[in-house]
């Protein structure tokens, strides 16, 4: 559930100058002035048992060291597994102790740290990639308001100042960038398993995180509990599936209902709307530009919830039910797989 992390190390404005010797200067001149725009001290290093990449960087404000690394590649060597936040502090223990031997300094001990960025993940482990890929494709036709939506071959997602949520197919983000970085044989059994991933991610910026979890510097300790963090994925799902009931239901029990509870007038135009918006992707692009006012849209979202119509099982998708499993948690959530066999663990 914990993916990556972003640290600040606090520290001195002069002990910071007598580390900078440890990282790679970079910086930028105006080529007519000779007036330097920006310079920082950064180094990607390679740490933990698999060598994964972690990346430090010199900040002057706030003034310290910045820490930034895919806790579960840190830790398995692949972000395929996710982490469990009960873990989190034992892995931050062995890190701590690889990162003083490199800067060749004993630092602030990590539970001062404050965290800058998380990353928090849900797996969902589906039939197999078709059903992954059908299963993105329902989350395609939502809508998340006050958030910019961009929407990719294997991925959407929904971006914000403090906080973006994203739901991408695992399988090809993995053959792009770690599969090959791995032995064959656990590459080949990750990938398997990747493929059937849709995964959830929210990354969450520190302001906001710490609002949302009420301390004025959110620490390691904070976020190292299991339940909050799946109470927090838990909330951030019901936000994208807010308007929306994700239940199957056939045709004749949607009119019946709709019929039950509106004029007729009202229960025809909310039956059109919800077979056309949801399932007819150019016809909802045609409301979306104006076709239908934005007010008018949400108004019949928010009918079509309360009377708890849920998605037509006339339509391919919904008869595999693959809308029932995308919840937190879930009996389909799997996050280790064990000693690289198909014996996977259940969260």
């Amino acid at each position: 559930m914990i993916d990556t992390i972003k640290l600040l190390i606090p520290l001195e404005s002069a002990l910071v100058e007598k580390l900078k010797s440890n990282l790679t200067r970079f910086r930028k001149e105006d080529l007519k002035s000779g007036k330097i725009e920006f310079e920082f001290f950064t180094a990607n290093i390679e740490l933990g048992s698999y060598h994964r990449t972690i990346a430090i960087k010199s900040t002057d404000n706030p003034q310290g060291l910045f820490v930034e690394f895919s806790v579960p590649k840190y830790e398995k060597g692949n972000n395929v597994e996710m982490i469990y936040p009960n873990n989190l502090i034992n892995i931050m223990e062995k890190l701590y102790v690889e990162i003083c031997e490199y800067m060749d300094y004993e630092l602030p001990h990590f539970s001062m740290w404050p965290v800058y960025r998380l990353d928090i993940c849900y797996n969902w482990i589906l039939k197999d990639i078709d059903q992954a890929k059908q299963a993105l494709s329902f989350i395609k036709r939502l809508d998340f308001p006050r958030k910019t939506r961009f929407e990719y071959e294997t991925s959407i997602m929904y971006k914000g100042s403090s906080y973006t949520i994203k739901f991408y197919l695992k399988g090809p983000e993995f053959k792009k960038h770690d599969s090959k970085k791995l032995p064959i044989e656990q590459s080949v059994e990750l990938q398997n398993w990747a493929d059937k991933i849709l995964r959830f991610e929210v990354n969450l910026k520190r302001t906001y995180l710490e609002g949302l979890l009420g301390y004025d510097k959110v620490l390691v300790e904070h976020i190292a509990n299991n339940e909050t963090i799946l109470e927090n994925l838990s909330h951030y799902l019901k936000q994208v599936f807010f308007y929306v009931n994700t239940k199957t239901m056939e045709d004749s029990e949607i009119e019946a209902i709709l019929f039950s509870k509106f004029s007729k007038q009202k229960a025809t135009r909310l039956f059109s709307f919800h077979k056309e918006y949801y399932a007819n992707g150019p016809i909802k692009q045609m409301y979306a530009r104006g076709g239908l006012n934005r007010t008018t849209i949400y108004r019949y979202k928010k009918d079509l919830k309360l009377a708890g119509i849920g998605f037509s099982s006339e339509l391919p998708l919904e008869k595999s039910s693959i809308l029932e499993q995308l919840i937190i948690p879930s009996p389909n959530s799997k996050f280790e797989l064990l000693d690289f066999k198909s014996n996977i663990s259940n969260i």
